[in-house]
């Protein structure tokens, strides 16, 4: 029987559903206790990334029957997409004409208008803030900051800007599944895009309000549509993109070049890392790390000081608010080594964090090398970051429910990235 392909499929897009119902409505209704809910979502997001390499392993795949060309019917996805972004846009601005950006909710929005006011005029954007009533620097790579630029010159709300990203994210997505005949899928894409987004807002809307997730969101959305494809130019470009605004995806950065190399990628592999360098040097190292070397250990430090002070910032039952948000496992570290001080336990987190993430990386190299001809490496690629993701997100030391959002966001990716196969006829395994 034939099952395979309607079973996995089935199950990706639940898997979706149970990360939304784990970040959005059961912690945040009392459903499940912090542990419950942390544990839910990690296996709702492992499985993901699992399930997504098997639903192709070892089966022959060929791209996803075309769509008619000049038929304005494979475009009604893309203004599905544009018109539930206009949408959602009306109570987006609702919602910052009443919210100004202050400093007392959160200096990640603040400390960016900063650093661009200092760059438009033409100063160097890092450095010392003094304006907020306590001491804070300016340390955000280039592209978590640079971006914002926009805002500062065309004197727009900054918010608007990772809404933005992650719209043209969702745009390239919908483009590209415009192709596909099946209008099922085609309709799937920018739905579920929406109605996550929708959710998101509805339920936290301080993600919005004061963090910029949205437009790290939408890189890596953008990252899983490029390895999705053999362009090294493209897929450098939003490699650099992405290394430039968190370092989330270095440790996965070595699996991506032994894929490529032992498959025969190699040309490939040269241009995107040549691209990705050239990107890091251009628009950080020789602006801004030359001038001042330390930089880049100042990030980490500033890491450090935030996770002791979320680590000792408590809530009513006198546990810190964000270990205790059902979204990680740093509460086992807080309440499991209490014979440790708050540093101490910190840096035993950060030392799990490192060998773990290391080691799945390891694990999936060696995986490969044994199973590459059962697998399109296209397909590795983009479910082995999955569940890379996943292991670094879950052992960070301060889980915020807004990094969170950009698994879910990467496991819609791939949902829509996906459906740009099928399986060869005869190949369909049960």
């Amino acid at each position: 029987m034939r099952i395979k392909f309607p079973l996995t499929i089935t199950i990706l897009f639940l898997l979706i559903v149970l990360e939304n119902l784990c970040l959005y409505y059961f912690f945040r209704q009392g459903v499940w206790t912090t542990g419950k809910n942390a544990l839910c979502l990690f296996f709702a997001s492992l499985s993901f990334g699992l399930v997504f390499i098997y639903r192709f392993y070892n089966e022959t795949i060929d791209p996803a029957p075309l769509g008619k060309k000049r038929n304005w019917l494979n475009y009604t996805n893309i203004l599905l997409l544009l018109g539930g972004l206009y949408l959602i846009g009306i109570p987006y601005n609702e919602f910052f004409l009443e919210r100004d950006i202050y400093p007392g909710n959160s200096d990640i929005i603040p400390i960016i208008q900063v650093a661009c006011k200092r760059f438009v005029a033409g100063n160097y954007p890092y450095g010392a803030v003094t304006t907020f009533g306590w001491a804070s620097e300016v340390l955000y790579l280039p592209m978590h900051w640079m971006p914002f630029s926009i805002a500062e010159l065309f004197e727009i709300d900054y918010r608007w800007i990772p809404y933005g990203v992650w719209g043209i994210a969702g745009l390239i997505l919908c483009v590209r599944a415009a192709k596909i005949a099946n209008p099922v899928i085609r309709a799937l894409v920018p739905l579920i895009l929406l109605a996550s987004n929708y959710v998101m807002f509805y339920s936290n809307n301080a993600i919005v309000e004061a963090t910029v997730e949205l437009m790290v969101a939408g890189y890596y959305m953008m990252l899983i549509s490029g390895m999705n494809t053999g362009n090294g130019v493209l897929q450098g470009l939003i490699i650099g993109t992405c290394m430039l605004s968190r370092y989330s995806l270095v440790l996965w950065l070595p699996l991506y070049a032994f894929v490529l190399f032992v498959t025969g990628s190699r040309r490939q592999l040269y241009i995107a890392t040549g691209t990705a360098v050239a990107m890091v040097m251009g628009l950080y190292v020789l602006p801004f790390l030359t001038r001042d070397p330390k930089l880049f250990s100042k990030l980490f430090g500033g890491y450090e000081g935030a996770a002791v002070y979320e680590w000792t910032h408590l809530n009513k039952a006198e546990q810190p608010i964000h270990l205790f948000s059902g979204t990680g496992f740093a509460y086992y570290f807080y309440t499991r080594f209490t014979g440790h001080s708050i540093p101490e336990r910190i840096k035993l987190l950060q030392r799990t964090h490192l060998f773990v993430c290391l080691g799945v990386t390891a694990l999936m190299c060696v995986w490969f090398w044994y199973k590459q001809n059962r697998i399109d490496k296209r397909i590795f690629l983009m479910g082995s970051f999955k569940i890379y993701l996943t292991f670094f997100l879950f052992l960070i030391q301060v889980p915020y429910e807004y990094l969170m959002c950009v698994g879910n966001f990467v496991s819609i990716a791939l949902f829509c990235e996906q459906a740009r196969y099928r399986f060869a006829k005869g190949t369909a395994t049960v």
